[in-house]
């Protein structure tokens, strides 16, 4: 929402450029507290909506949190794990989120390695028990890869690939109504809010 003394403050509340090539006026105005470009001729109103909130702008109001990412979707949760770690190590005491689950679903083989360092420093800060990564590998199995078979008691998946040197994935996608089940289950009756950053198909699911 822009006001009128804002949107004058900036120059916005009537500015008017022309394009004498293209014989074109656009004018910059506020209309009901909006800035509306509108241009010459019979070309419609142009109206600019947001800012908007990143998808995990909330993620401290809860107890445990539940991050959904897919390929590139996964930056705001590693954002996310970086604040956890650096939010345990000064101010533990007033952090209200005491269990974090990631789930990231990517195609490259080779992808972790960029996300390893965080979850390295994660574990050597003795944030094991607080910050549980689940990693889920879409893409072809390479020939040379051996696939495993995970414990019967395993609710995330059912076959796990060696992505990275010391590091394993889940072999496939995740079954969703298994994960929140399984998750619900450790942690009834608490807070869980559920954040995502990933293509709209997946969302629905």
């Amino acid at each position: 929402m822009v006001s009128k003394g804002y949107g004058a403050t900036l120059g916005a509340n009537q500015i008017q450029r022309s394009d004498t090539e293209n014989k074109t006026t656009a004018v910059v105005l506020v209309e009901d507290g909006k800035a509306v470009t509108k241009m010459g001729g019979n070309m419609p109103a142009i109206f600019i909506d947001g800012p908007y909130s990143a998808p995990t702008e909330h993620f401290f109001d809860y107890e445990v949190g539940i991050l959904i990412a897919a390929g590139i979707g996964v930056t705001p949760a590693a954002s996310v794990l970086r604040s956890v770690y650096f939010r345990w190590l000064h101010c533990r005491d007033k952090l209200l989120t005491r269990k974090v689950y990631l789930f990231w679903v990517y195609r490259d083989i080779g992808t972790l390695e960029w996300f390893k360092d965080i979850l390295v420093a994660v574990e050597e800060q003795g944030l094991g028990s607080v910050v549980e990564v689940h990693t889920y590998y879409t893409g072809e199995v390479p020939p040379s890869a051996k696939l495993e078979n995970v414990p019967s008691n395993d609710k995330y998946g059912s076959h796990i690939v060696s992505a990275s040197a010391g590091m394993t994935s889940y072999v496939g996608r995740p079954d969703f109504d298994n994960i929140f089940e399984a998750v619900g289950g450790l942690h009834p009756r608490t807070k869980v809010g559920t954040f995502f950053c990933g293509p709209k198909p997946m969302a629905r699911k």
